[in-house]
């Protein structure tokens, strides 16, 4: 029983960083996002469509609407190629055209306040920092989960800890962070 609790503790942390990896590595769809689609030769020309609110594009090849909400870029040309399999073999590409289903607002030491875009499903601090393009003054950010938990550090201690934005949280670029605190719930 102790040889099970020293090796689930060691290899919780490792669960959490390889969740945190995949989450900067792929890109859910959702309500919002604009997907550029090519059947070359199904489709004319290739077509925008953007994500309903229910989570699906009009898809005539589908019969009508597809199921996308959830499902990476990639998922989804696996599925247009399955439903253009009725027609011949046809291959199918998928990219987003616009990203609009995953915000998070900066607010704070930021020239440009307001609602950004992410373009994974969560990105590291350094990267919505840039983004973001904070002002000289800020240090560090808080970051208000939508969950409701928060976490606070320093631009170095949020890389260190490779702490990452995900959609919905509120993000403030503050000019005295203080030390790194997370109330995680």
């Amino acid at each position: 029983m102790r040889t099970f609790l020293v090796l689930f503790l060691i290899l919780l942390p490792l669960s959490v960083a390889g969740r945190a990896q995949d989450e900067t590595e792929k890109y859910t769809l959702g309500a919002g996002d604009t997907l550029r689609i090519d059947v070359p030769g199904l489709f004319g020309a290739p077509q925008d469509k953007p994500v309903r609110r229910d989570g699906t594009i009009e898809l005539s090849i589908a019969g009508g609407r597809l199921l996308v909400a959830g499902s990476t870029v990639e998922e989804v040309a696996a599925k247009i190629k399955a439903l253009a399999a009725n027609f011949g073999d046809y291959r199918a590409s998928v990219f987003v055209l616009r990203y609009a289903s995953h915000p998070v607002a900066a607010t704070g030491n930021v020239r440009e306040p307001g609602i950004k875009y992410l373009t994974r499903d969560a990105v590291p601090v350094y990267v919505f920092r840039a983004v973001s393009i904070p002002d000289q003054a800020a240090e560090g950010v808080e970051i208000q989960r939508a969950d409701g938990s928060s976490i606070a550090c320093r631009f170095d201690e949020c890389e260190r800890q490779k702490i990452v934005i995900r959609s919905g949280d509120a993000v403030r670029f503050t000019a005295n962070a203080g030390v790194a605190r997370s109330d995680r719930r």
